[in-house]
């Protein structure tokens, strides 16, 4: 089977299918075309900007340059994760509990595999960790994002019943369970939900990419099912790290809710 080239003669033709998202936004005034129009720019500059830097990474393999990639990476995923989250306490210290939990999530989900499922020659090959990081990462980022704004956003509303708790006798642990385990759960939803319904309502990005270059759908399935549960592991450890420390940020060193 060959795989088939999209020359940018015809990328340029997909051009239309933002045209036409933009003429919708325009006919339902949703005064959305100029988000469209830059992100779609910006999209297609970013991506295409990555693809070169893929080719050196490849073309060069060092554990530096993958160290110094994944790190960008990390940091890049925290950085944007913590922007997201709007009714922190102090939203200028979200940086480090975002760091800490998409990285304790990126190594849970990352290390086992590469030690013992997938083992490229030599063990840095780029052309296998960047693209399965960079899905880790990004799952990770999400979960993050979602559990940190949750949790904060549920407990500046429920503040009273979270010092009545703690008036009663309970723990910070204790006083913001109920507020921790809603927000894991909406949080590890997405991930779910793509696991529950993989193949019956669409076929995964990395699956349906291996197929379409040429790759027996026997082995293309089995790189998805490590990806799957895989996403599994980072949405549940980073989403855990992320309460854990999201909860030191709510209260004092005498246990009481900080003032926001």
């Amino acid at each position: 089977m060959s795989y088939v080239e999209v020359p940018l003669t015809r990328l340029a033709l997909v051009a239309l299918l933002v045209a036409i998202a933009a003429l919708v936004s325009r006919r339902a005034r949703l005064d959305l075309e100029g988000s469209i129009a830059w992100a779609a720019v910006r999209g297609a500059v970013q991506l295409l900007a990555v693809g070169y830097a893929l080719r050196l990474l490849f073309a060069y393999e060092h554990v530096l340059s993958l160290a110094l990639a994944l790190s960008v990476m990390t940091l890049v995923a925290a950085w944007t994760a913590a922007r997201r989250v709007e009714h922190a306490p102090d939203r200028r210290a979200l940086f480090w509990p975002a760091l800490a939990a998409i990285t304790a999530g990126g190594v849970v989900s990352l290390v086992p595999v590469f030690a013992l499922v997938i083992t490229p020659t030599p063990w840095y090959s780029g052309r296998y960790v960047i693209p399965i990081a960079g899905m880790m990462l990004s799952n990770a980022m999400n979960v993050v994002a979602l559990t940190l704004e949750r949790i904060f956003a549920s407990a500046r509303a429920e503040a009273p019943r979270i010092e009545q708790l703690l008036a009663l006798g309970a723990s910070p642990e204790q006083a913001l369970h109920a507020q921790e385990r809603a927000a894991l759960r909406a949080a590890m939803t997405p991930t779910l939900n793509g696991l529950f319904t993989v193949g019956l309502v669409a076929l995964p990005g990395m699956m349906t990419g291996q197929i379409v270059s040429g790759i027996d759908p026997k082995s293309a399935v089995r790189y998805q099912l490590v990806v799957l549960f895989q996403l599994v592991a980072v949405a549940a450890v980073a989403g855990w790290v992320a309460a854990t420390l999201s909860r030191r940020m709510l209260f004092t060193s005498r246990e009481q809710l900080r003032p926001f």
